[in-house]
């Protein structure tokens, strides 16, 4: 028998099928329909019959559209935000930790030993970086925003601590640091190099409010999950800030899928 696990978001509708040893089996990320819609094409796609799923859980903000059991089977909602940190969690064996959940906006989840606590957010997200790369050059998908950006240059973009001294800062600060982003934009700048301005923006301007949202917490932390996190310049400044700014953050396998699997886990 199987599980389904929805996530349905804002955007978009992610779903899987966990099969009884906790493995996932089938998943299917769609652009925003409805769930029963979603469902039934993820179930035609993935071959799989009604008469093996044990039960449906769903999480997001889309569950609303749900009131009772989907084709006769059980149906369960689960919090969104018990649901993104009990993936997070479980797919990192951390008990305690700040989670990162990147979806069109983004929210801050604190994990303790079981008990998930939403913290805040910022409107800054996915779906930010795919309107404006939408807008400005025509761009559809993260998959496409990475193949503009393998050769771009964030040099003719972003002023950087070499660019106003020659030295860091009494050497404890890297040259390549961000003094302001966009705050260079030289003329020659590709629209190659003005997306990566974009990924960068957003990439650093999350990734330090969850350094500062850790300051009151001993446990340094930091899982992020989010479709955002497949691009490659993404765990980059991650990794750059980790070093920085001595914090660990961690992107676990399936990420993209983590409220889906964690809806499961949960229910």
């Amino acid at each position: 028998m199987k599980i389904i696990g929805i996530d349905a978001g804002t955007s978009n509708v992610k779903i899987i099928a966990m099969d009884k040893e906790g493995k996932i089996s089938n998943k299917m990320f769609l652009y925003k329909m409805e769930i029963i819609k979603a469902l039934e094409k993820f179930l035609e796609q993935s071959e799989i019959n009604e008469n093996e799923i044990s039960k449906i859980v769903i999480t997001g903000i889309g569950q609303t559209e749900i009131n009772e059991n989907i084709h006769g089977i059980e149906t369960i909602k689960i919090d969104e935000f018990k649901a993104v940190g009990t993936g997070a969690t479980f797919s990192t064996n951390l008990k305690e930790a700040l989670i990162i959940s990147i979806g069109t906006g983004t929210a801050f989840v604190r994990a303790d030993n079981g008990k998930y606590t939403h913290i805040g957010g910022t409107g800054i997200g996915g779906g930010t970086l795919i309107n404006l790369c939408k807008r400005f050059a025509g761009i559809n998908s993260f998959r496409e925003i990475e193949e503009r950006i393998k050769d771009a240059d964030i040099e003719k973009i972003d002023l950087r601590l070499k660019d106003i001294k020659k030295d860091a800062i009494n050497n404890l600060l890297p040259a390549e640091i961000t003094i302001a982003n966009f705050g260079k934009l030289t003329e020659d700048s590709t629209s190659n190099d003005v997306i990566l301005g974009i990924v960068n923006l957003i990439a650093e301007t999350i990734g330090m409010m969850g350094i500062f949202a850790t300051q009151n917490m001993q446990n340094k932390n930091i899982i992020v999950v989010g479709s955002i996190t497949e691009l490659t310049h993404i765990k980059k400044v991650l990794n750059m800030l980790s070093k920085l700014q001595n914090v660990n953050y961690i992107i676990p396998e399936n990420a993209e899928w983590m409220g889906a699997i964690g809806a499961i886990k949960a229910s």
